[in-house]
């Protein structure tokens, strides 16, 4: 049994432990419809993706706020539940998902103004990240190991195994899928896993680094970047085969990033940490020192940024 869990994914190094050898207690979605408030928009936000044009966030109480207006203004969305809603993932502009605590499954077929209940997953895992590679398939992990995925459009998921031995234990904390339809899973430890048979099997990946790493995209030229503790960037040209670490001097973690216009990177993490750049990042630390859990690109180029306080628009744009 592990010592210690996140229990809210990474609004970068906010975390809240748990007491040792209490492990995961997974929060049962409210009977309810999440509250409908004035400031939804500044409640602690987790994710953050862009819709078509729209903007879509979701966090703390089943909140998920809404922009169609490159972040200038948000409406919060119609939400079933008021769990903590961890990671959001959309296929085109209508149709997405998010997932939480409590094994939650949401779905939207408008864009995101209204969401339903799709599925509650068995035992009731802590989810922290969703990808969907078609409107019919997808993935989405979490704590301890939890792994599932569905064929038809999240009516229905079974669980995958990702790793051997211990691994199958570890937090996965972050799944994406490249332009190819390569899956990567990163985790605990360093860990992180390849799958190239759609989620059949997973291969453990030699990242050079012990800390967790919370998150990962492609880039631009089709290079595996991974984010981790203590200011990593992890940069793969060869599809994950290898990687180079780029560490920054602010040890603080990185939890998510965005490829910008240039094909550049733009990256958030704790203490207000904005990083841009490729091998080496210019350093902003934010004045409110918040932390920082996702960034997006709004449809004007504007810099979009959610985390502890919220989601804003910090800046940018046509």
């Amino acid at each position: 049994m592990k010592k210690c869990f996140p229990l809210m994914r990474l609004i970068c190094a906010l975390l809240v432990i748990a007491a040792p050898g209490a492990g995961v207690q997974a929060a049962d979605p409210a009977p309810v419809p999440a509250m409908k408030a004035r400031l939804a928009a500044k409640v602690a936000l987790t994710g953050l993706v862009r819709a078509g044009d729209a903007l879509v966030a979701t966090g703390a109480y089943g909140t998920v706020v809404r922009s169609t207006d490159n972040g200038q203004t948000w409406q919060q969305a119609e939400v079933p539940v008021s769990t903590l809603l961890t990671a959001l993932h959309f296929v085109d502009a209508e149709r997405g998902w998010a997932v939480g605590h409590g094994g939650v499954v949401l779905a939207t077929t408008d864009g995101g103004v209204k969401w339903t209940l799709q599925q509650q997953l068995a035992d009731k895992p802590v989810l922290l990240s969703v990808h969907f590679v078609s409107a019919e398939k997808g993935f989405a992990v979490g704590a301890y190991g939890s792994a599932w995925r569905t064929v038809d459009g999240g009516r229905n998921w079974s669980p995958m195994v990702v790793g051997s031995g211990r691994d199958t234990d570890m937090h996965l904390n972050h799944i994406f899928a490249t332009r190819n339809g390569v899956l990567f899973a990163t985790a605990e430890f360093g860990l992180a896993f390849r799958s190239a048979d759609g989620g059949d099997s997973w291969h453990p990946l030699t990242t050079g680094v012990s800390g967790s790493l919370w998150n990962g995209l492609e880039g631009a030229n089709g290079e595996i970047v991974l984010l981790g503790m203590s200011g990593r960037v992890l940069v793969s040209a060869n599809g994950g085969d290898s990687f180079q670490v780029f560490e920054h001097d602010s040890g603080q973690s990185l939890s998510a990033a965005v490829v910008d216009a240039n094909g550049g990177l733009i990256v958030v993490g704790s203490g207000g940490l904005v990083l841009r750049g490729r091998e080496r990042f210019a350093t902003e630390i934010r004045a409110d020192r918040q932390n920082l859990a996702a960034v997006a690109l709004a449809a004007d180029g504007g810099l979009i940024v959610a985390g502890q306080l919220g989601v804003e628009r910090v800046g940018g744009g046509n």
